[in-house]
């Protein structure tokens, strides 16, 4: 049974980029890229290799493959929210980890495309509830994928069916949660032969680290 807990904390007065859709919209893209950063533009190349400070394999960036994640921003009385998923138990690869909806690109599509395919396989979120606002820099995972983030707000009459084949439940940080840097700390984990570090976002909610804490840092240090 897919368990959804979409609720948020009520906090202290927020600025109104975290309270309302107007003014986040208008941040974020001013702070967002408008369209995906090409591959040969990608100087920064962010991600797992960067926050364990290792330097990659030299064919790593050639041989990364490409994805995309929808980062889902909703509008709720206490302010704005961040919609996540906890991956269901049973999957062979990422059990119950919380994640983006999101995966691999497939021929022919673009990163939009692929994030709200992806978001509407996933927890049946129709694309016309969908308004893109702009991209983050791509994240590189240490699984060898290109992330492409794409950050959007959801109509407010937006809803979710999750499939519960691939998702245990839905669930919310609040946006002022996750872009507030100093929620952020610094895990270990000995992986491939080496000592490589991770962020981890702390709530109440979920254990929230790696990739995806990795995105919303990047997200929190952006906007």
């Amino acid at each position: 049974m897919v368990e959804q807990a979409l609720s948020g904390t009520p906090g202290l007065e927020l600025a109104p980029e975290l309270r309302e859709v107007g003014p986040f919209r208008q941040r974020a893209r001013a702070r967002l890229f408008a369209a995906p950063l090409d591959p040969a533009q990608d100087w920064e190349q962010f991600g797992c290799h960067k926050i364990a400070n290792i330097p990659p394999e030299p064919e790593f960036w050639a041989a990364a493959r490409p994805a995309a994640v929808l980062v889902p921003v909703l509008r709720r009385p206490h302010g704005l929210s961040l919609v996540l998923t906890e991956r269901a138990a049973h999957l062979s690869r990422h059990a119950g980890q919380v994640a983006f909806p999101g995966g691999r690109v497939e021929p022919g599509e673009s990163a939009e495309q692929a994030a709200l395919r992806e978001a509407e396989e996933e927890i049946g979120l129709s694309p016309a509830a969908v308004e893109p606002v702009g991209y983050l820099p791509p994240y590189f995972s240490g699984t060898g994928f290109r992330v492409q983030p794409l950050v959007a707000v959801l109509d407010e009459a937006a809803t979710f069916t999750p499939d519960a084949n691939e998702v245990a439940r839905l669930f919310e940080v609040p946006l002022a949660h996750a872009l507030d840097t100093r929620q952020y700390r610094r895990g270990e984990i000995f992986w491939r032969g080496r000592e490589r570090s991770f962020f981890i976002l702390d709530h109440p909610e979920a254990y929230i680290w790696g990739v995806t804490a990795g995105i919303m840092r990047s997200f929190a240090d952006r906007f």
